[in-house]
């Protein structure tokens, strides 16, 4: 019998973060050289926000009240309504969720810490595995 893969089997587990005060310009090299888009913050162990490579790319444009990113920490931009959800529920209907509240990403959680988040790029990467696992042959060297 053919189990739903869970939620834990497709996020990004122990993502990286950034603590409040981190100055932005810190955080978005920290983004860059892992090639993240999505950034926890965090104040001790209590989740404060989520910085996206968007909201730095906000902070740049002109006109910005603060356009040097070190004039500005992780804490001054994240966005402090974080979609969260338990490792434990269904990963089709954290899918749905996101689908149906337009989300690029939501935090994981596990006994109110962070455990994950998972991402859309997350999502579109356990899809094409479960579509080359059941389409293409196993000897098919595109499957690789």
């Amino acid at each position: 019998m053919r189990h739903m893969p869970l939620l834990s089997d497709v996020m990004t587990a122990f993502p990286l973060h950034a603590d409040e005060d981190m100055p932005l310009n810190q955080a978005a090299a920290l983004m860059d050289a892992h090639q993240c888009h999505h950034l926890p913050v965090m104040n001790g162990h209590e989740i404060s926000g989520l910085l996206t490579s968007e909201d730095i790319k906000l902070a740049l444009q002109p006109g910005h009240s603060a356009r040097e990113l070190t004039e500005l920490t992780a804490g001054d931009l994240c966005r402090r309504q974080v979609p969260q959800v338990d490792l434990h529920t269904r990963l089709d209907v954290v899918l749905q969720g996101m689908a149906d509240q337009h989300l690029n990403a939501v935090l994981v959680l596990r006994h109110d810490r962070l455990a994950g988040i998972l991402t859309s790029q997350d999502a579109c990467r356990a899809f094409a595995q479960w579509l080359r696992h059941e389409y293409l042959p196993d000897d098919d060297p595109e499957s690789a």
